[in-house]
């Protein structure tokens, strides 16, 4: 980046200078002036910079807040008070142009509060986007799809681009779902399409379609340069002809039917949402009362209830015929005083009117901001709120370890947390098998081993194996091999083992339209590619192992941390070392599953999993892999590869000391053929 430093030398004076915005709510003492004086090297100074944010209705670069130039120097524009907190970004006159990192990735918003007296603050930009050269990373997800580039709106003579997210099980059933219609979609799904930071709806659907069994489709709606306008029922002297009514009406009698008539809808009322933030709460509140018989749900996140005191006329007129709506406030308490007062206001109309009481909800977040930060991390508690209905898993709280005394055991003492309580996976059983000579006056390693339900006694596994781990661990720890350690044993569920397991970041190595095929092939099969293990590995990480190292005497730090696994728990093992090489100091991944899904010739899978570890693999100077592979049924298929990844850990610097990969001739794809070996990687892993 090139830099230009500039010595400034500011008088008091230049806080009332050129550019400074007038605004009715200003005190005249509060003001902030923002300087530019770091450029991108091929920033071109013949064009103008604006300023951009909630304050003005994100409108992308209005006249009235162009900076002052000043030569090929600095830019400077300087602000009242609009409220305590603003949230705002730079542009050269148009979203297609904001300012980027220096890696050209979006960047979250801008914010600035109000201080008692005058700032300045110096403004460093990255790069500027021009629309294509924007390198922000995809994240929406697989299960979000585009219903139109250009629905037309007949309502105000326009178009916009409409994009569906389907729940994971959708091919799967024939189910039909709840809907919530979303404003400002841009930002709902996407990071690089976003102008001010991404909702991640999909990523917390996802999670939530484990973890409660909750399940509704949502339908994010573009916003355009006319945003105010089309986010207000009212009129407001400073932004021009209201659109509001008409853009309600497109969702309600135009854009509904015609999501109903493609997708499989729950079409009533109580099954319909609506829901936005800001000016996207303002319309979701008017469309909750104007049209309770479409919209029987409203998320009203930070709403500019500022803009018109017809909002609460309005309401209280309606307030008898939207008596059996749900709706869901939140504000957070960093928005500005005036912010907060509102919705005070509003939740007083409501109880004073006899709005029923179990029918809405307010939050006020006391470190909560007016930006989609902190709207993503309330989406998940106004989701479970409003469709509390269909919620369909209910999980504790807390975990609950008691004994499992019901499981044949050669040695030792396993305990079991009963659907283990998670805000990333769907709830499972977790075991931790304990040495027979336990004791609180000793730490032990831990080994996290995946498929918790296949490991203990085959009187209850589904294939009647086991891997009889108490009897080699105890085996080991008797004759003095190994170091002491517990072993924490998630259990898989079935159905979704595939996609809990799948090293997720790997799949995007593959080129798009190899993915487009995977993923037509999987819908023609009522298969489900959403992927799950950056989740999975959320749940090991950052649930599991602190409930586990303060219930048990563990040595908590990475050296004496392990993961290990079979297959596809063979693959999140290697995964979780890459991932979470903080965590975790060596990883034993057995009978590998290199093909990732079934065996098929010219399989494209194999590679993504070697260009991710070549990308990704931690310090051999750290870390320790084991793998090792048969030669029959499934197993027949992975000695091909052995030479592939020997050469990968290789050229990383891994040697026979911190890498193994064993060929075990005759052996097969089973727990019998697991348990025979066992002894091996456990002494690898924890050999004193």
């Amino acid at each position: 980046m090139k830099t230009k430093l500039v010595l400034l030398i500011i008088p008091l004076l230049f806080f009332s200078c050129k550019g400074q915005q007038k605004d009715d709510n200003t005190d005249g003492k509060k003001s902030v002036t923002f300087v530019i004086t770091n450029f991108p090297s091929d920033h071109d100074f013949s064009k103008d910079i604006y300023i951009s944010g909630d304050f003005e209705g994100w409108s992308g670069g209005r006249p009235e807040l162009k900076l002052e130039q000043k030569d090929s120097t600095y830019y400077k524009i300087t602000l009242p008070n609009h409220r305590e907190t603003i949230n705002f970004k730079f542009t050269l006159g148009n979203w297609e142009t904001v300012e980027l990192d220096e890696k050209r990735q979006n960047i979250e918003n801008r914010t600035y509060t109000f201080k008692e007296h005058p700032e300045m603050i110096q403004v460093v930009i990255g790069a500027w986007s021009n629309g294509s050269n924007n390198e922000t990373i995809s994240s929406k997800q697989p299960n979000v799809e585009t219903f139109s580039e250009n629905f037309k709106i007949p309502q105000l003579n326009k178009t916009r681009k409409i994009q569906v997210y389907l729940p994971p099980n959708y091919e799967s059933t024939e189910k039909s779902y709840p809907v919530l219609y979303m404003h400002d979609g841009q930002n709902v799904f996407d990071k690089a399409t976003s102008y001010a930071g991404e909702w991640e709806v999909d990523e917390t659907l996802n999670t939530l379609h484990y973890t409660h069994g909750l399940h509704i489709i949502v339908v994010a709606i573009d916003n355009s340069e006319e945003r105010m306008q089309e986010y207000t029922a009212w009129t407001h002297e400073k932004y021009g002809t209201p659109q509001g009514k008409q853009y309600v009406e497109f969702i309600a009698k135009t854009l509904k039917p015609a999501i109903d008539a493609k997708y499989r809808t729950k079409k009533d009322a109580k099954n319909t949402g609506i829901m936005g933030s800001s000016m996207g709460g303002l319309i979701s509140q008017y469309a909750a009362f104007a049209h309770p018989d479409v919209f029987g749900k409203a998320g009203i996140f930070s709403p500019s209830f500022w803009f018109s005191e017809n909002t609460f006329t309005f309401t209280k007129a309606n307030l008898a015929k939207a008596k059996n709506s749900k709706l869901y406030y939140v504000m957070g308490e960093k928005e500005g005083e005036n912010m907060v007062n509102n919705l005070n206001k509003m939740r007083t109309l409501l109880e004073k009117n006899n709005f029923p009481k179990d029918n809405f909800t307010s939050k006020f977040e006391p470190n909560g901001t007016h930006s989609e930060v902190f709207w993503r991390s309330e989406l998940k508690t106004a989701l479970l709120w409003l469709f509390s209905e269909d919620v369909t898993i209910q999980t504790s709280q807390k975990p609950i370890i008691r004994e499992a005394k019901n499981v044949q055991l050669a040695s030792g003492k396993l305990m079991r947390v009963v659907d283990f309580p998670s805000n990333y996976i769907r709830p499972r059983n977790v075991d931790v098998w304990i040495p027979e000579n336990y004791s609180k006056d000793k730490k032990y390693n831990v080994l996290y081993m995946h498929d918790g339900q296949m490991l203990y006694d085959a009187s209850t596994t589904w294939n009647k194996q086991e891997w009889q781990v108490d009897e080699v661990a105890s085996k080991l720890l008797k004759e003095g091999n190994v170091q002491d350690f517990i072993v924490v044993s998630p259990w898989n569920i079935s159905e979704i083992r595939w996609q809990d397991y799948f090293p997720q970041k790997a799949f995007d190595y593959l080129r798009e339209d190899v993915q487009n095929k995977f993923r037509e092939e999987a819908k023609k099969n009522n298969f489900s590619l959403n992927f799950n293990a950056d989740n999975y590995l959320k749940f090991l990480t950052e649930e599991l192992k602190p409930f586990i190292d303060e219930t048990f005497n563990t040595k908590t730090d990475r050296e004496h941390t392990f993961v290990a696994g079979s297959s596809m728990g063979g693959l999140i093992s290697m995964y979780a070392m890459c991932e979470y090489p903080e965590v975790f100091s060596a990883a034993a991944c057995i009978s590998t599953h290199w093909v990732g899904i079934s065996p098929m010739e010219n399989n494209p899978i194999p590679d993504t999993f070697f260009a991710y570890m070549s990308d990704h693999l931690p310090s051999p100077k750290t870390h320790r892999f084991y793998f090792d592979y048969g030669t029959e049924t499934l197993d027949q298929h992975y000695p091909q590869y052995a030479p592939i990844v020997d050469t990968i850990f290789k050229k990383k610097g891994y040697t026979k000391a911190n890498f193994q990969n064993l060929k075990f001739e005759g052996t097969d794809h089973s727990e019998k053929s697991w348990q025979k070996r066992l002894h091996i990687p456990f002494t690898f892993l924890l050999k004193k």
